[in-house]
């Protein structure tokens, strides 16, 4: 198929090939006199992002860059954004600190899109020659793939330049000229999900939409040292991610714009059609530990019966659900059957989940189910947003060969905080009558949620990744039947089949959830119990399932407040959570965005850390 272009050839930056099949993470020791924080930045062409490590190795601040530009997915946009940048490093690195630039690309990887390119442009004259014009049904999937290839390349010509203004404007002796170090991009994604881990040892598995060489990699995790699984490539690299991005297409969501979320909220409406599934089942397949698409000769007749099932204009979305329903099915069946052939070559019972398809959360709560693994991770930021996170933790510990990550829980509330002098503003100035200061703003939204009311719920830093986790969200009663439509309709402005989060405290979940897991980061979906389900209609989807987030004091001490409080309240111990935002908008970043998304819809009270603002 024509993403195939995406996959490259070429060896990553600072590895060299070890005996066996591994590739092992080469750290060399570096003589410097001074201490470094480093600063890493996902700079792939869409879910940019930016994190800061300091000088033991911890994660001091992490965000992507939609949130402050408030621009959704903020394509073609670099992380290190005019000003923000140099505040972000007077705020959070240390002083005295020499800096390190990390990114999440290796050197080659220029040359290889360049590669693709002219790949691309080759079949554009080939399907020309044999059609007369390009088709339709391909000239679309050609049309995003040369997009994100040139898209790469000017995210790849802008590294470091913002950086390096920004520094000469905080006058800060940089020493030796500013260092950048590329990293191979599934490496990186592997570094943020074994690094943010639980474990000392796991098997690692990256799937995604593509990287330099191929669409998925294999890892094993020890003492926090990483070891690739080299297998052959096969003579038709394939790709989940793009796999899944079809099936979008197809059920008429967009293939860039992040709407996968969509499929996997409709396909629950659907049915198995055999006829829909044999179709996308014949498209992609599992050779050992490739994922590979069918034979290219298949690719134009494949597109086009595509392209002939897509979702017509004004055609109502749940129309789709059958499609959405077998695109989920061979998704989850691909990626359990990679999953199995991976851990009959390792040894562990922990599997670390990373890249972009570990955002498919319903997929995600039945691997333990399908397969021979124990215990599964998957972090708060499993895209290309986390590699900012990932880069320079690889930089930290190449200056550190002795680091060893700590196994426990990386809190993914490393962004932002809402500006304090804005919000005193907002309470000297703003006029709002009812405006009030509360000492215990945790037991008021429980008692004003046990009213029936919907509230917007802002605190502390904000959690870094695509998943409000109690302290950008809006929250509401899941008791209510109709709640889902309300808030779909009044507050979201979105489709009306797309659920509702449940977050649940922890010590309650195998009370309500049939082979609980414990699940922090809202990051697979689970099975209600059966007998429990109509207590909160509010968050059960069609098919009896909730994408739930395990919420214990130690990581949110106020937000588990909250929820103790309305559980004391009501015997619920769980509250409907959806992130602060309305549909096509990224989470609410400042104080500015809470008001604007507060006032323009159907929310009934809003908290912004203790300030209460009612309607």
């Amino acid at each position: 198929m024509p993403v195939a272009a995406l996959s490259c050839t070429g060896a990553p930056a600072r590895v060299t090939l070890a005996e066996g099949l591994c590739l092992k993470v080469v750290c060399s020791v570096r003589e410097y006199s001074m201490k470094r924080n480093y600063i890493g930045f996902s700079n792939s062409f869409h879910d940019s992002a930016i994190a800061i490590v300091d000088s033991s190795g911890r994660v001091v601040f992490a965000e992507a860059t939609e949130r402050p530009l408030q621009y959704k997915r903020a394509f073609n946009i670099a992380p290190d954004l005019f000003h923000r940048t140099g505040e972000l490093i007077a705020r959070y690195c240390e002083p005295d600190a020499e800096l390190v630039l990390a990114y999440s690309w290796s050197e080659g990887t220029e040359a290889l899109v360049r590669r693709n390119l002219s790949y691309i442009e080759r079949e554009m004259v080939s399907l020309k020659e044999r059609f007369g014009t390009v088709p339709s049904s391909l000239g679309r999937q050609m049309a995003m793939t040369r997009f994100s290839l040139l898209s790469t390349l000017n995210m790849l010509s802008q590294r470091g330049r913002t950086v390096e203004y920004e520094l000469s404007q905080l006058e800060r002796d940089i020493g030796q000229p500013l260092q950048l170090r590329g990293y191979e991009h599934h490496l990186t994604h592997a570094a943020t999900a074994c690094f943010s881990s639980p474990y000392s040892e796991a098997v690692c598995a990256i799937v995604d939409g593509y990287g330099e060489d191929r669409a998925a990699a294999g890892y094993v995790y020890r003492d926090g040292r990483l070891e690739e699984i080299r297998t052959p490539r096969g003579s038709s690299p394939g790709s989940l991610g793009a796999f899944f991005t079809y099936v979008c297409d197809t059920c008429g969501f967009g293939q860039l714009s992040g709407e996968e979320w969509k499929v996997m909220g409709l396909a629950p409406y659907g049915w198995h059609d055999e006829e829909i599934y044999q179709f996308f089942r014949g498209m992609i397949h599992v050779n050992g530990l490739q994922i590979e698409f069918c034979d290219e000769s298949r690719h134009a007749d494949i597109f086009q019966r595509m392209h002939e099932m897509r979702r017509r204009k004004g055609q109502p979305a749940i129309e789709m659900a059958n499609v959405a329903y077998a695109g989920q099915k061979v998704f989850s069946e691909v990626l359990f059957q990679y999953l199995n052939n991976l851990r009959e070559r390792v040894t562990s019972d922990n599997l670390v989940l990373g890249g972009g398809c570990a955002l498919n959360s319903s997929a995600n709560g039945r691997i333990l189910e399908n397969t021979s693994f124990k215990s599964l991770h998957v972090f708060a930021a499993p895209a290309d947003d986390g590699n900012a996170i990932g880069a320079a933790l690889l930089a930290f510990s190449e200056d550190h060969p002795d680091w060893r990550p700590h196994p426990g829980f990386q809190s993914p509330y490393l962004g932002s905080r809402m500006s304090k002098q804005v919000l005193d503003q907002v309470v000297q100035f703003g006029r709002i009558p009812k405006l009030s200061v509360c000492d215990d703003p945790a037991t008021r939204a429980a008692e004003l949620l046990a009213q029936g009311m919907i509230i917007g719920w802002v605190q502390g830093a904000a959690e870094f990744g695509p998943r409000a986790l109690g302290n950008r969200s809006i929250l509401a009663d899941p008791r209510s039947a109709s709640i889902k439509e309300e808030i779909n309709a009044k507050v979201k402005f979105r489709e009306e089949f797309r659920p509702f989060a449940p977050s649940i405290l922890h010590e309650y979940g195998p009370e309500y959830f049939e082979n609980y897991q414990e699940t922090p980061y809202m990051e697979r979906t689970l099975k209600f119990r059966h007998d429990i389900m109509h207590k909160v209609p509010g968050v059960v989807h069609e098919d009896g399932t909730g994408r739930l987030q395990s919420v214990r004091k130690e990581w949110n001490e106020r937000y588990h407040r909250l929820i103790s409080h309305f559980h004391q309240l009501t015997g619920v111990p769980l509250v409907l959570n959806t992130s602060f935002n309305v549909m096509g908008k990224p989470i609410s970043h400042s104080v500015e965005d809470a008001l604007a998304v507060f006032y323009t819809s159907g929310l009934d009270a809003l908290f912004i850390d203790d300030v209460l603002i009612e309607k």
